[in-house]
């Protein structure tokens, strides 16, 4: 049996938020440059034609991320069977990927519109194939995953500010991410012969577990629907690509500061899969306790903090042209608790506690309204309509599981409560602050990181003043590190 060494969940935790700070540096880079270079209906045009091949993209991968990645984590000290599982899951998205590219590009051949850049969105496909990160994600070495990440985004951002001078250059940025993408996958593979064995193995059965693979596909497909079925369905009533561009870049810039929420769901899956397997369900229970504190830490300044700089935040970050994404942004900021508690509750609880069939449910129910509000807002108000329907479909999910972990008794309310409070008025002072501010300051770039900072230093005081529980272990954690490094030095 081989034993495998595995970092700690901090450790794991400090390399994923690493690379998460930087995948939001960047955007915070590029993303001013490019709206202002490509304009609203460039980025429009980008957003409708990927959000296209991103259908083909999800059935391309089915659940086998987070299938690959549960099964490894169980099997991450077994060399054999871990060796078997990577194997028969890689083979079956090569498969499903080569089914999809056919696919694809018969939709290309004959329905696409602009066939041109839909043929170039056309190469992700390829690097869906090759990616093999749920491997890595499942063995917990996301070192490996972090340091192709962050070459792949340097690389990114010089090509961009090297070669994407005109609007005329949508299809080179297009071909750019593309290409990046496929090179990024390719990277993963110089490490994987320390891990993975490259010989004839008898006995591989790719579709063993096709039936689960489903399963846990259904929640991969509802949770994309949320994003991918807005930009189709705004692309599909508007008269222009603009209220797609306007979509775009109001929903990347939540979900660019989402993510660092649900990185430590990331993180913690194989070891949540490892404790059910063990029938550890206590430290099961406490992981996802501390994973929904975490939700309303960050996802209330993120909140308040949008809704109180917008109106300094859209001219500065995306230029003129972009003005309706002050409407649309604070609408769509209202999903950093529903869409960052849903993601604790369906990836790293309900799925590796193989609940995933009434995840499935709860998802689908979710996706469904969010389709329904859309046919009913998107026609007359394009991309806010998009906006609320998101919203109003996390919101029925969220309501929805809770319900059902609370009457199942997998979870209580009692004693989270009183720690809501705590992160609401905290948010709300802050963002009074934030109101009085913008009074005094200037409307540009250095007025905009005054408030962002001032934000930040207000909710964190303010945090400390009340004993919020993870900031006061964080402080405690840090106390006693200099304590300690202080008698070192004293004893040398």
């Amino acid at each position: 049996m081989e034993k495998t060494k595995k970092p700690s969940a901090k450790i794991n935790y400090i390399y994923n938020i690493s690379y998460q700070l930087f995948a939001i540096i960047v955007p915070l880079i590029t993303t001013p440059y490019i709206s202002r270079v490509l304009g609203a209906d460039g980025v429009g045009v980008y957003s409708y034609t990927y959000s296209i091949v991103n259908y083909f993209l999800i059935f391309a991968v089915l659940g086998t991320a987070v299938y690959g990645t549960k099964r490894i984590g169980t099997f991450q000290d077994n060399r054999e069977e871990r060796n078997k599982e990577f194997w028969e899951t890689f083979i079956l998205r090569i498969i499903l990927t080569i089914i999809m590219i056919i696919i694809y590009y018969i939709y290309v051949v004959t329905f696409a519109e602009n066939k041109f850049i839909a043929a170039i969105q056309g190469i992700y496909l390829l690097g869906t194939g090759l990616d093999i990160s749920w491997f890595f994600q499942g063995i917990e070495d996301f070192k490996k995953i972090t340091i192709r990440n962050l070459i792949i985004k340097v690389i990114n951002v010089i090509y961009i500010f090297t070669f994407i001078k005109t609007a005329d250059d949508l299809w080179k940025y297009i071909l750019g991410l593309a290409v990046f993408t496929v090179l990024g996958n390719l990277i993963m593979w110089i490490n994987i012969r320390r891990y993975v064995d490259f010989k004839k193995i008898k006995g591989l059965k790719p579709f063993k577990d096709f039936k689960q693979v489903l399963e846990l596909f259904l929640p991969t497909i509802a949770t994309q629907l949320f994003a991918i079925i807005d930009k189709t369905m705004i692309g599909a009533f508007s008269i222009d690509s603009k209220e797609n561009g306007y979509y775009e870049q109001a929903y990347k810039i939540v979900t660019m500061s989402l993510i660092i929420i649900t990185t430590l769901g990331t993180v913690l899956v194989p070891r949540i899969a490892k404790a059910f397997a063990d029938k550890n369900i206590e430290k099961v229970k406490t992981y996802l306790k501390k994973s929904y504190k975490f939700v309303w830490l960050l996802g209330i300044p993120m909140l308040f903090g949008i809704i109180g700089v917008i109106d300094v935040f859209v001219p500065v970050f995306l230029g003129d042209g972009f003005d309706k994404v002050k409407i649309i942004l604070p609408i769509l900021s209202l999903l950093y608790i529903p869409m960052g508690m849903n993601y604790m509750t369906g990836r790293q609880y309900m799925i590796p506690t193989n609940q995933q069939d009434k995840y499935n449910k709860l998802l689908i129910i979710g996706g469904v309204i969010n389709v329904v509000v859309n046919f009913i807002l998107i026609p007359k108000y394009f991309a806010i309509g998009a906006a609320i329907g998101s919203v109003s479909g996390e919101l029925f999910v969220l309501y929805l599981s809770m319900r059902y972990l609370i009457k199942t008794k997998q979870y209580s309310l009692k004693g989270f409560i009183k720690d809501i409070y705590i992160y609401c008025i905290s948010g709300f002072i802050m963002f009074g602050v934030l109101l009085f501010m913008k009074r005094i300051i200037s409307y540009n770039l250095l007025g905009l990181l005054l408030l962002v900072i001032a934000g930040a230093i207000i909710y964190l005081v303010l945090l400390i003043l009340l004993k919020e529980q993870i900031v006061m272990e964080q402080l405690n954690n840090i106390k006693n590190k200099l304590f300690n490094l202080k008698n070192k030095i004293s004893k040398a």
